[in-house]
């Protein structure tokens, strides 16, 4: 029996499974959103995610480099892929170059992909570099508190404690 559902509905299937934490029945959807359409890249970074909300690091890991290399200027792939390297504390100069090499395909680039970056200059010591991309992050992220709290949060580690107020 032919599958009545195209690549896209399969995709968009998963995305409401996964809101619902229902992951095994987001996963089943994405794979099959890939069988139907290899060439779709959604599926594949949305089946990262759900690895990645997993702790499954290592599976997420390939899904987003499997993402890259169909389309190196998705910013969500290089992101979440930087983001498990974090989480793992592994690879974090490898996150860095997949994350710095979309960024430069994407204009503008968003506020939270200058998060990531800032936090992997942070990680590997480059206080400077993580100070110029945390603030650049904060002055792009209005409209969205919760990442400017997670923005001033990074940045005082690096102890900045001004320069990336709230709007409240």
């Amino acid at each position: 029996m032919k599958d009545p559902l195209t690549a896209e509905e399969h995709n968009n299937l998963g995305v409401i499974y996964e809101r619902e934490g229902k992951h095994e029945l987001a996963l089943r959807e994405y794979k099959r959103a890939s069988a139907i359409d290899g060439e779709l890249v959604t599926p594949i970074v949305n089946t990262g995610n759900v690895y990645l909300k997993l702790g499954k690091y290592k599976k997420a890991v390939k899904y987003y480099k499997k993402a890259l290399k169909k389309d190196p200027a998705n910013i969500e792939a290089a992101n979440n892929l930087a983001s498990a390297y974090i989480e793992t504390g592994e690879n974090l100069e490898e996150g860095l170059s997949y994350l710095l090499a979309a960024t430069k395909l994407q204009e503008p680039v968003p506020a939270y992909a200058l998060d990531t970056v800032g936090v992997l200059y942070l990680k590997t010591g480059d206080r400077g570099k993580a100070r110029k991309y945390l603030t650049e992050a904060c002055k792009s992220a209005s409209g969205s508190e919760e990442l400017k709290e997670e923005i001033k949060s990074h940045l005082a580690e690096l102890g900045e404690y001004e320069g990336c107020e709230s709007e409240k």
